[in-house]
């Protein structure tokens, strides 16, 4: 059975920019889930304000991950987590899902999650 991890925005967006990166390696060896929060960045970003390119994105988040919810556990370690981390609210989320959920993470930016602690990450 293969291993869940949890991947960051840089991750797809590097990916769907190019065609390259490390998504394919992933998903070849790890089942892969984002944060509704990283779902959300992605539909927000104005390369996909045209619908047909925001269904593609949709359909390709749905073909290769799993999105998983922010509940009130998750929220409150963001919390904690921007409290003591000063990191954005999306990174917050990741870092707290992963926290929580025990999975390693998958990002183009390390330095992003620097400051939070106890986080393992995924090198491909």
């Amino acid at each position: 059975m293969k291993e869940t991890i949890i991947v960051d925005t840089t991750v797809i967006v590097q990916y769907l920019k190019t065609g390259k990166g490390v998504l394919p390696i992933a998903y070849e060896k790890y089942n892969m889930v984002i944060s509704s929060a990283t779902y959300t960045e992605l539909l927000a970003s104005r390369t996909f304000e045209d619908a047909n390119l925001e269904k593609e994105v949709k359909d390709f988040v749905d073909k290769y991950f799993t999105v998983i919810e922010i509940n009130k556990v998750v929220a409150d370690e963001a919390a904690r987590i921007i409290r003591n981390s000063e990191v954005s609210l999306a990174v917050s989320y990741v870092a707290a899902s992963a926290s929580n959920k025990g999975y390693s993470v998958l990002t183009e930016d390390k330095r992003s999650f620097s400051s939070v602690k106890g986080l393992n990450f995924i090198e491909l």
